[in-house]
Order: structure tokens, then sequence, then C-alpha cells
């Protein structure tokens, strides 16, 4: 394959110039990022590669729409037998139209020669992310996403399509804004064309395995072929999925391939409520499990639908109907969510480059990833990005202004209160006084007139002598409050001990402690500062009792 570094339109190999512009082509094995292909497909991304194609993400021009392009390798592209096959089940695909499988819309060839399909831009969970993100899912969300499989593989059982590899990796939820996911089946016709192509290409020897070991069905694992292989295997490797999405874990466990297959040809499974109890799986779903597990395909469900009727009977139990699943939880769990990246040195638009490193990322879901692919995953279904994380230092900021316009209302509106209970004007507050005493603790006598003492010059004695004689249990209550008020000062400032003189005002407005406590917070939140009284006494702060 070559490309024009000028206009960025690939051509087969046998071309040397660019027929647009004359520029010399550069050899490359890649689409490059920024190519439209058949005047409509942008590259965005290379999502992944498997063995038959490379999978890239575009945007239809036309449309205004995403789409996944799975593009053929040179060395196949070459193969007419291949190319017969890869059109036969492209049409096929694209004949399957259900909302729980993956759109096929597009088939074509490009300007260098090679065929792809394009497909539906699938964005999600993968229901093997999914369980290893959160353990065994709820029984009634398992149900919900199996119906959805049976539903499809129903529709595509009925057109002669098999799957030939139904796994949580090949099954996406996908979140919706209002409602439940809904899941959809990727990768219909592929499995089935590889298998092909290995067999042709003498890639395969006899019994030799072609799958997912830990879900192929009984016929798969033995190396039956073709139309040996019905829609009762993926009804098989369905219940395999059911059974680990309920208990997280596989009905059969082996060190090996081999001993994987002989427990699907030879081992009976564990019923899934008697390995888990402790999920409380009813014996209803356990029963359809088990029954897709049969050895014996003619004892499991003779089609996707007769599965599907068992899963809707026992997802409509009473048991069931009372259980509900927290749908936000699951699609706002922890995510890299928009982060896509495209596979390691991919070569620039205007640069030729060897292939490739295979993808290792897993961040992007695509529409159509191939066995053995190492393809992008987006790990989160949620449908908006997540909040910004916001600054520490500006909560910290926003904390002390407010600390310190809350000390300033408080003050503004105690103090000027006080002021005019003593006859003063309201704004005297404003101006405070030189001679004002420091904040302290004063204990006084039951019965003795408040603002005689040496520590309330000036005004306060003056206001005292007119208030009325304060009974001994508000004596001590003011006491006890104008205590708390100095000991929270220390502590926390003004905005501990301001609730505690605002109590003693309010039993007694003329009380000369208090009304020096609230005066000068006022003054300190007038200055824009919080600042607790120094542990030296001076001769504005007496020293406490």
């Amino acid at each position: 394959m070559r490309s024009c570094p000028e206009c960025e339109a690939t051509y087969p190999d046998d071309y040397a110039i660019c027929p647009k512009d004359g520029s010399p082509l550069h050899e490359t094995t890649l689409w490059q990022i920024g190519t439209v292909v058949r005047g409509k497909y942008r590259i965005q991304a290379r999502l992944g590669e498997g063995g038959m194609a490379f999978v890239y993400k575009a945007h239809h021009e036309l449309l205004d729409e995403l789409r996944a392009l799975k593009v053929i390798k040179p060395e196949l592209a070459r193969d007419t037998e291949f190319m017969s096959r890869f059109k036969n089940e492209a049409i096929m695909a694209r004949k399957l139209n259900h909302p729980n499988a993956v759109r096929v819309d597009d088939l074509d060839i490009a300007e260098d020669g090679l065929p792809f399909i394009a497909m539906e831009l699938v964005v999600g969970d993968t229901l093997k992310t999914l369980v290893q993100r959160v353990g065994p899912l709820p029984v009634s969300l398992v149900l919900d996403v199996s119906m959805h499989v049976c539903e499809a593989l129903d529709a595509a059982h009925r057109l002669g399509l098999v799957h030939r590899d139904i796994k949580p990796e090949n099954i996406v939820l996908i979140a919706q804004r209002e409602g439940p996911p809904v899941a959809k089946i990727l990768d219909f016709g592929i499995s089935r064309l590889r298998e092909e192509t290995a067999g042709v290409k003498g890639l395969t020897q006899t019994g030799m395995v072609l799958g997912t070991p830990e879900y192929m069905s009984p016929e798969q694992v033995m190396g039956k072929r073709g139309n040996e292989i019905d829609g009762r295997s993926d009804l098989y490797s369905l219940g395999v999925v059911m059974y680990r999405l309920l208990t997280g874990e596989l009905p059969f466990q082996a060190e090996t391939t081999v001993e994987m297959i002989m427990h699907h040809l030879n081992t009976p499974p564990k019923a899934p409520h008697q390995l888990k109890p402790e999920l409380a799986i009813p014996e209803s779903v356990s029963a359809i499990i088990m029954k897709a597990l049969e050895k014996d395909r003619e004892k499991r469900y003779a089609s996707g639908a007769d599965m599907a009727a068992a899963i809707r009977k026992a997802r409509g139990s009473t048991t069931l109907a009372t259980r509900k699943i927290d749908w936000t939880a699951l699609s706002t769990a922890e995510a890299s969510f928009g982060a896509e990246h495209s596979a390691p040195s991919t070569p620039s638009i205007r640069t030729s480059a060897a292939a490739p490193a295979r993808q290792t990322s897993s961040i992007a879901a695509v529409s159509a990833p191939l066995a053995s692919e190492r393809t992008i995953y987006r790990t989160s279904a949620r449908i908006g990005p997540p909040p910004k994380e916001f600054p520490t230092r500006w909560v910290l900021t926003l904390a002390a202004v407010a600390v310190l316009l809350g000390g300033a209302f408080a003050g503004w509106k105690y103090f000027g209160s006080v002021k005019q209970a003593a006859g003063e004007p309201a704004g005297a507050a404003a101006t405070g006084s030189a001679k004002a005493p420091g904040l302290y603790r004063g204990e006084q006598k039951a019965g003795e007139t408040r603002g005689t003492g040496p520590s309330s010059p000036g005004p306060n004695a003056q206001r005292s002598t007119e208030r009325k004689t304060l009974s001994p249990e508000d004596q001590n209550k003011v006491n006890e409050q104008n205590n708390l008020g100095a000991y929270y000062y220390r502590k926390g400032g003004c905005t501990q001990a301001l609730p505690h003189y605002q109590q003693v005002l309010e039993i007694d407005p003329g009380n000369s402690v208090a009304f020096a406590a609230v005066k000068k917070c006022y003054a300190e939140a007038r200055g824009r500062a919080n600042v607790a009284p120094a542990t030296t006494p001076d001769a504005s702060t007496p020293p406490n009792p």
C-alpha cells in the first residue's frame, strides 16, 4: 500500500506517483490518520489489529457520524477465494438488522484496492470489563442482558448466521439516557470467515480448536466445522457467559486447553445456585443455565427464542420483580472517559512508517473486535464526561472567605444592637474605641452590678448602672458562656466564640465582657484577619483569672 504525502490519498503497491498532484508515493502498511477513504470516511484513529484486518475509527463526512472500518490486510485482499467468502459473510451480516447486534452499514473497496466494511461504532463496557470491575452481577441485570443476546441470536440463526464466538468480550453494554443499558453483540460473521480461511490456508490440523476454549460448545471442541455447527452452539456459549456473570467464575477450571476441552465434553457443571449459595441465585435461573450447558445439543433450547421465553418467565417472577438495579452506579464507575488513544507508533500523515506494534491499551470500544485482536476498549458506559476536580487551594480559600464574611456579619449585627440598647449611636460600632478592653474571661459574683469593675471602663460603666441586677441563675449562665467564649476563641478564633457571646448578650445586653469580645471580633473581621490572641498577655488583653 502506498500513500501520497500531499493529498493523503492511498494507492495500490504498483503506483509510484500520485495521479492527482504528481507527488512521489510513500510505502506504508496502514491508512494514515486524516486520510479520506472513498470520499466520505476520514480516518481518526487505529483501534486494533487482528490476523485478518485492521480496525479504524472513522468519521463519515457526509452524515457527520462515527463509524468503525474493518479493513482486510493486503495479503488476504489478493486472495480471490477469500474475498468471495468475505463478501458473502459481509452481505449476511448486513441483513441482520437487530437492535442488539452491531449494524453493518457498508461494504466497499478503498482507492488502494483494500476491501473494508463500515459498521456502527459502539462505545460502552464489555461484559468482561464489567464483571472484572464489580464481580458477580445482579440476577435481574444478567437476565436482561441474556434476553437481549438471545433475541439477537435468534434473528441471526434464522438467517443461517451462527456467531461461533459468544463470550463476554463480544457483548457490550451501551448506556442509555433513560432506562437500563442495551446489550449488543459484536463480530457477527467474522468467526466463520476466520475458521474457513484458516482451514483453506492450511493453518489448522484435524481436531485443532479455533475459538475461545472457555466458552466453546462440546461440538466445537470436537473440531466440527461449517454446517456441523448450528445455533445451539451459541446458546451453550451464552450459558457459560451467564454462569460467569452470576457467579464471577467459569463452570470449569483447567490449567491447559486440553483439560478445558475434556471438561466441556465430560464434566457436568455444578449448578450456579449451589456453587454460590450466598448470592441467592434463584433455582429457576440456575435451571435455565444448566439446560443451556447440556452436552447433548438435542437437550438444549431449540432456539434463541425458546431460551429468551424461559428467561422472560424467570425475569417476571415475584422474587426478581422486587429487585432494582442502580444503573447510575454502573454507568458512572471509575473510568477514563473520553481518553481515546490511537495505536502506538502510528505514523504521521506526511511520513512513511513500518507496521507499528499491536495495540495493548484498553480504553475505547469498537464495534467489531477480532479474535486475538488487541483492541482498545472504553472502560466506562457513562454518557457524559466526569466532573472536573476542583483545586484544593480554591476550596480552602473559599472556606476562609466564608468564615471572614460570617464573622463580619455577626459583628455588625450584634455590635450595632448592643450599642443601640445602651443608648449609643449605632454608627459607633463602626468606629471602635482605642480603650476597648481585649478578649478575656471575666468572673463576677452573683448579684454584683455589671460593668463596675476595673475591666469595664468608660461607657460600659455608665451602661451597667442603668440595668437591673441579674438573677443568680442568669448570672451563672452568663459566666459560663463568657468562659466558653474565651475558650473557643483561643481554640478557633471568633467564628467559634461568637455564638457563646451572643447568648450572653441575649441575657445581659450590656455585659462588658461579651460586648468587648464582639467589638474585637468585628475589628478583626474588618481587617480581614482572624488571629487568635497572643499567649503572652499584654495591656489590652488581661490574663485569664
